[in-house]
């Protein structure tokens, strides 16, 4: 999966950083750490990111056709460590985010949008927390909490309490499959009623 990167500004690191590691390798190279301490320090990971993005915007292709957009506030790239190469490499999405899925930012077929979330971009795997809500081209909106989307199996998929919304009403439950336009899913466990919108003028016609 190709990625094109359509805007980007990444964030910038301070000169003075250098300095200050320079400074801390040279003081304890004259104290002379213990094998001990050198080992608990070797085993300890690097936490920073390896790339920050502000304000981003991806598109991802597949044979010369973008397949799906992502678009966040804030994008940072962690990198998995030599020793644990089973871990894929993930962007972590914070701040407000929009996944277009099946296309561009202005034709796509499903917009998924959330507060945070991680991406792994070689597998084409998302998981979305907070305030998610999944629409699809007919106007129909799921909200959930989290949800895990995934371009390979064309599915999404949660265990979280769901609420469907859609012009004949709404349809609650908790658990939900669906494919990844979101046109035909299946609520597994529902919770609730479908309020169908018939008021009482509805009722007395009949």
């Amino acid at each position: 999966m190709a990625l094109r990167n359509a805007t980007q500004h990444a964030g910038n690191r301070s000169p003075l950083g250098g300095w200050a590691v320079f400074l801390l390798c040279a003081l304890l190279m004259a104290c002379g750490p213990s094998p001990e301490a050198e080992t608990t320090q070797d085993a300890m990971p690097d936490m920073r990111p390896s790339q920050v993005v502000l304000e981003g915007y991806f598109e991802y292709t597949e044979r010369g056709r973008v397949v799906q957009s992502l678009e966040a506030a804030k994008l940072e790239r962690w990198e998995s460590s030599e020793s644990a190469e089973e871990t894929p490499d993930v962007w972590h999405v914070d701040g407000g985010f929009t996944l277009y899925i099946g296309g561009t930012q202005a034709k796509h077929n499903a917009k998924l949008s959330a507060v945070r979330g991680t991406y792994d971009d070689e597998a084409g795997r998302l998981e979305a927390w907070e305030e998610v809500v999944l629409v699809n081209e007919e106007g129909e909106r799921l909200e959930t909490e989290h949800l895990i989307w995934s371009h390979d199996s064309d599915l999404v998929r949660t265990d979280r309490p769901v609420a469907i919304h859609s012009a004949q009403g709404v349809l609650r439950g908790r658990g939900l499959t669906s494919d990844s336009r979101f046109e035909r899913y299946e609520i597994l466990s529902p919770t609730g009623s479908f309020d169908l919108g018939m008021d009482d003028t509805d009722e007395e016609e009949r």
